[in-house]
């Protein structure tokens, strides 16, 4: 059985921590630029990372999102909107 890299979650979920801290503090620009950062690690990494992105930082950050009713499709850019709209769409909700 494989097992998962730890570090490589600690930092997605730091990232996702990141992100959430920056909108809570109402820092839009650093928020978005943590995003880009993971559009672009989404776009650009392994399978592990794409993996760890969408199912890490990407679901933390999108249940944050819809908690606080930020407008989810203006915030995340593409790649990660699109991957959002496949959770959204594989969890029966």
């Amino acid at each position: 059985m494989k097992t998962f890299n730890d570090s490589l979650i600690r930092k997605m979920e730091r990232l996702a921590n990141i992100t959430i801290c920056s909108l809570r503090s109402g820092k839009l620009a650093s928020a978005k630029r943590s995003l880009l950062l993971a559009e672009d690690l989404l776009q650009r990494g392994n399978l592990e990372m794409k993996n760890a992105i969408t199912n890490i930082y990407l679901y933390t950050v999108s249940g944050y999102l819809e908690l606080h009713h930020y407008p989810v499709s203006k915030l995340l850019p593409v790649t990660l909107h699109s991957e959002y709209v496949k959770q959204v769409n594989g969890s029966g909700v």
